[in-house]
């Protein structure tokens, strides 16, 4: 088997430019490439099936910016703010939040439609995450409000003075760690969580613990099975809370850890995944709430008074000493259609893990846009309630609106897209394509079986239940290229294996299921394996 694209054309700029023939030429060879690779794409939880209506191209001739607040128009007049705030109703709902938006009620619904993927959504919620525990000032803090109309009614910008971004909250001596939130996420976590750690400076339970404390689990009783002591630092701290084989969280693990550390005065933040970027699993996070709250309760954690002293007076607000979040890239668009689908009969399947709003101690979620729903270009929503909300550093009076999102600029093509998407796919059709998905997966699964059966090699071949994503044994650096497949080291039982997995999107068909049957069964596709002997089940 070989397999190889044409030369890439000059893409070269030089000072004098490309003349519209040679343009035509690079676009023409770039859309050739592209349609060749996404006919068999597997490796990544991208939808490559797109039908964006035509009347959306029209709108590529102007500069369209969602800049600032979503709920505030501002005086960037050329926006897409309607069919955002369209959109973000639209997930409130999925996600059984109080709808509509309501600034002055804080159990609705606040968000925004991201500029990037679930990466932004995720850096966004550990940020509100870190300052809403550390005891920084919130949007909804009535000295805060007062402040804001006073220096409106002054003509002066809303800004925090003195150029401080936010007041701060000290500890009592009693309790020093009262506002050094301290982090979880499992082994399974997607890395933007790990890099949002670095770039927010947000101590997780490991650092905090490799530095002062012995480790409250033992290996390997207190450790799932299967876990490999290789996942564990030198001072005897798991590196992230480990996780089941299925790639969901360990939850005794997470209840002592976290037990760990409120006891000691710390809040802390859980991420839960809901859809594992390489084993597609999902955290049971009504579960895991449940069998945390009562330790919160216990150690004065589930709800506390944050004070701040501002000329000579004291102000007060109540507020968690944790947050949960749950980063939901793929599972949280794809999961409410399998649940629909199930209670009418029309999908089999184990119970539904809740995720979304009705568990009341979520503070914020995250999904990606361009994942199952489809887009050419990366988005997604972000989605908290309006109570958690932070004070922004400044209320820009540039752009007439509150800047209560990352990115300052926002692409108002991402919920364009969005809204067009949604606006042709009602949840019915939704849910015949949650099904089908599930099909192709077990289609998948089954055929990298039988695969490992005629080939008498063991090809590791695990799908988590309701996943879209098969893992299995990497095959040969060609057939990796070819099928785009993401590939990742993990340990079993303290053996390294090099896996690879693909995902069952809408554009996956059996066909291309049966190419890549056929690749895996040439010869060369697993040579190195096969000269170990390695026999299914060994």
């Amino acid at each position: 088997m070989s397999y190889s694209l044409r030369a890439a054309p000059a893409f070269g700029l030089p000072a004098e430019g490309i003349s519209r023939s040679e343009r035509e030429a690079v676009y023409e060879q770039m859309l050739s490439e592209m349609q060749e690779r996404s006919s068999h794409f597997l490796g990544y939880q991208v939808n490559q099936k797109l039908e964006a209506s035509p009347e959306l191209f029209s709108f590529l001739q102007m500069h369209l910016n969602n800049a600032g607040d979503p709920f505030t128009r501002g005086s960037m007049t050329m926006n897409t703010k309607k069919m955002e705030e369209a959109v973000l109703d639209y997930f409130a709902e999925l996600w059984h939040a109080k709808t509509p938006h309501d600034p002055t009620d804080g159990e609705s619904y606040w968000g925004y439609t991201l500029s990037m993927g679930s990466t932004e959504g995720n850096v966004y919620g550990i940020w509100n995450a870190r300052d809403y525990l550390a005891g920084k000032t919130l949007l909804s803090d009535t000295h805060a409000e007062s402040r804001a109309e006073a220096a409106s009614r002054e003509g002066r910008p809303a800004r925090v003075e003195d150029g401080m971004n936010y007041e701060q909250a000290e500890a009592a001596p009693q309790s020093p760690h009262a506002y050094q939130p301290v982090a979880f996420f499992s082994q399974d976590t997607h890395y933007s969580i790990v890099k949002a750690m670095r770039v927010l400076a947000f101590d997780t339970f490991s650092e905090v613990g490799s530095r002062n404390y012995p480790c409250p689990l033992r290996f390997p009783e207190d450790y799932p099975a299967g876990y490999s002591s290789q996942y564990i630092d030198e001072s005897g701290w798991p590196k992230e809370v480990p996780s089941e084989e299925d790639g969901s969280v360990h939850l005794p693990s997470l209840v002592k850890l976290v037990r760990f550390f409120v006891e000691k005065g710390y809040p802390i933040f859980v991420c839960f995944n809901y859809g594992t970027t390489f084993k597609g699993a999902y955290d049971r996070v009504e579960e895991a709430v449940e069998e945390l709250v009562p330790v919160l309760k216990e150690n004065g954690m589930y709800e506390r008074d944050v004070e701040y002293e501002r000329d000579g007076r004291l102000y007060s607000t109540r507020r968690n000493g944790f947050w949960f979040h749950v980063d939901g890239a793929l599972g949280a668009a794809y999961m409410p259609f399998v649940e629909q689908a199930m209670e009418r009969g029309e999908m089999e399947g184990q119970p539904f893990p809740r995720f979304d709003f009705r568990i009341p101690d979520v503070h914020s979620i995250v999904m990606s846009g361009h994942k199952w729903l489809g887009s050419p270009f990366p988005g997604g929503v972000f989605m908290t309630k309006t109570k958690f909300q932070l004070l922004p550093p400044d209320d820009p009076m540039y752009i007439g609106s509150p800047d209560t999102t990352f990115a300052g600029s926002r692409n108002s093509f991402s919920a364009m897209y969005l809204w067009d998407h949604l606006a042709q796919t009602p949840h019915h059709e939704q849910r015949k394509k949650a099904v089908r998905a599930e099909a192709v997966a077990s289609f998948a699964e089954n055929a990298l079986r039988e695969v490992a059966a005629e080939l008498e090699l063991d090809l590791w071949v695990e799908r988590t239940p309701l996943s879209l994503t098969i893992r299995f044994r990497r095959p040969s650096a060609e057939v990796v290229e070819k099928y785009s497949l993401s590939c990742e080291s993990l340990y079993v039982n303290g053996e390294r294996r090099d896996y690879v997995h693909l995902f069952a999107m809408e554009h996956v068909t059996e066909e291309t299921l049966y190419a890549l049957a056929a690749d895996l069964l040439a010869e060369g596709a697993y040579a190195e394996a096969a000269e170990t002997g390695n026999k299914p089940g060994e």
